[in-house]
């Protein structure tokens, strides 16, 4: 009897063990394979809040570029001062609102012989085109409106064509200081042209490279731009 008791409660004991490793083994699989899924469920969670902090950093990078920064650190190797606030009232000798004639002069003064002078009839502006004015500039275009100088074209000559864009940006920032804007624009032919662009008190300024290493500039007077505007938009009130 009691070597049957035995039998009966080991047999009773080696059951109870067997159902509980089959539980064991059955919630390890089910833990497994939760686990799984909520590592799968959260993962792209997981490289979200991963790529969020990468993609905020190089939208904050962005933000904190300024234009001209990486020629500035180049400035600063080279010692090179920027001004902060340039005062640009024109571009060389020639200032905003000289007459037609006090350009003429001085370009005679300066040894420009071929000059030809636009003037349409119907318009109060006349344009005036100084071609090789000197070795680094192949033409210079002066513009005015009733006779006052607003506007100022300089196309630079081979003199300059191994330059690279970034140099020849960093000599005009000696002058005109940091640009406010830098781009690049596609062509009809698919080169790049680069822009940088200054906003002074006096002068809205915009530097173009093109890649064949020509460069040129182009000013405006803010007070003639302004008139030009104000008289746009009161012929405009007048049409409609």
């Amino acid at each position: 009897m009691n070597d049957k008791i035995k039998l009966i409660v080991l047999g009773l004991g080696g059951f109870v063990i067997g159902l509980g490793l089959m539980i064991g083994i059955f919630w390890m699989v089910l833990s497994r394979g939760g686990k799984a899924a909520a590592e799968q469920t959260a993962q792209p969670g997981g490289q979200t809040q991963q790529t969020m902090p990468a993609q905020q950093s190089v939208e904050a990078m962005k933000e904190r570029r300024v234009p001209g920064g990486e020629v500035l650190a180049f400035a600063d190797v080279l010692g090179e001062n920027i001004p902060l606030e340039p005062t640009v009232s024109g571009f060389s000798w020639a200032t905003w609102g000289m007459t037609l004639q006090q350009v003429l002069e001085h370009l005679g003064q300066e040894g420009a012989t071929d000059t030809v002078i636009y003037q349409p009839a119907t318009t109060e502006f006349i344009s005036v085109v100084a071609l090789n004015p000197d070795p680094k500039r192949f033409k210079i275009e002066y513009r005015f409106y009733n006779n006052a100088l607003f506007h100022i074209e300089i196309f630079y000559s081979d003199f300059y064509k191994n330059n690279a864009f970034n140099a020849f940006l960093l000599s005009k920032m000696s002058e005109y200081g940091r640009p406010y804007e830098q781009f690049a624009t596609v062509d009809d032919m698919g080169d790049v042209i680069l822009h940088a662009k200054w906003d002074t008190e006096e002068s809205l300024i915009e530097l173009v490279g093109r890649p064949d290493g020509h460069f040129s500039l182009f000013l405006d007077s803010q007070v003639v731009l302004i008139q030009l505007e104000e008289a746009r938009k009161a012929e405009e009130r007048l049409t409609y």
